[in-house]
């Protein structure tokens, strides 16, 4: 299934979505674009590159509450703290992006213990996957070609946006898009030719140059397994880190959490925050003992995570060449560079 829209009637799309649950979506900031919960449809941007902040937050929120307690009272007391989810609509995702969800639902779905507020929050959401301008070059830091990832993608999307001048073609990709493509009678018919054109965009974005290497999975595995103990090869990658963990927030596929608990006037509530491996007591134990004290320890265990550890256990590379890690990196550390020079180790 195939429609369109003008592109100046995105936020009476985007008004329709409201009607039927929650939209998230790209909304200009001061610093640049992020998605956010939208209250008012006129918030809605499209005219943007990507956002800083990768859309990872829309399943897995920076922080989020599970339990409630009182001090003092019984545990059989504590209260479970409900979702309670409407149908929600997660807007204008890239290509690289919808991609990424797929390697996160390995660790939170997958892997025989699912994740009941990740995999809740998937099911009740529609990913709108929205195509890269091929008119545009790609901005220096990225390299999702060398992931295998098109410029116009449609995997991991439910719909696929592409714009066709000033218009805006929707295409159903899973019965759950198709659904409510069907239920939108604002959408307009398409045409053989939109359908053409959709598709021909499609293909050419495979052939989208961004930065590029030969990127064989197996190979870099193995690759870091060999360098694993080159310290003067860390230590020189690593040598201007600050460990600030900015590289780990940005990034759409680091999933590091910890669970704390906080007191006050004797209500307690028990949540999950954000974590990163870059952090100096990331790995601090109660007995004092901190097997990453040095900067290098903590970008190894980064880069082998994603390029090494993660395609032994599971198949595929964990990193989608988004490019956010090296665009906000402070002293400007760039993991595909890694990842060329240890190859050419």
């Amino acid at each position: 299934m195939l429609k369109k829209i003008s592109v100046d009637k995105i936020s009476e799309l985007a008004a329709r979505l409201m009607g039927k649950g929650t939209l998230i979506a790209p909304v200009r900031e001061e610093a640049g674009f992020n998605f956010r919960e939208i209250s008012d449809a006129g918030q809605v941007d499209l005219n943007f590159y990507n956002t800083l902040l990768s859309s990872k937050s829309a399943f897995l929120p920076q922080k989020e509450d599970f339990i409630r307690y009182e001090s003092g009272q019984s545990v059989q007391d504590a209260k479970c703290v409900e979702l309670n989810l409407k149908p929600t609509f997660l807007f204008g995702v890239r290509p690289c992006d919808a991609r990424s969800f797929e390697i996160m639902d390995i660790h939170f779905i997958e892997t025989g213990a699912p994740d009941p507020y990740w995999q809740d929050r998937r099911q009740a959401t529609t990913i709108f996957g929205y195509a890269f301008d091929l008119n545009r070059p790609a901005e220096p830091a990225d390299f999702y070609t060398a992931l295998g990832i098109g410029a116009a993608d449609p995997a991991g999307s439910d719909v696929f946006m592409i714009q066709k001048g000033d218009e805006m073609l929707l295409k159903g990709i899973t019965p759950k898009g198709e659904k409510i493509l069907a239920e939108i009678d604002s959408l307009s018919e398409a045409s053989a030719d939109d359908l053409k054109y959709f598709d021909d965009t499609v293909e050419a974005g495979r052939s989208f140059k961004t930065r590029f290497m030969n990127i064989d999975a197996p190979a870099v595995a193995k690759k870091f397994e060999d360098l694993f103990h080159n310290t003067e090869f860390w230590e020189r990658i690593s040598d201007g880190c600050l460990s600030c963990g900015v590289c780990t927030f940005v990034c759409p596929t680091c999933y590091c959490f910890d669970i704390c608990d906080e007191n006050l006037f004797g209500g307690g509530t028990r949540r999950r925050v954000w974590d990163a491996c870059m952090f100096t007591d990331f790995t601090l134990e109660a007995s004092g003992h901190n097997p990453r004290t040095k900067v290098y320890q903590r970008l190894r265990q980064k880069v082998c995570h994603k390029y090494s550890y993660h395609v032994r256990k599971y198949g595929p590379v964990s990193c989608v060449g988004c490019g956010r890690c090296t665009r906000s990196c402070p002293v400007n550390i760039d993991i595909f560079s890694i990842v060329d020079q240890a190859l050419k180790a």
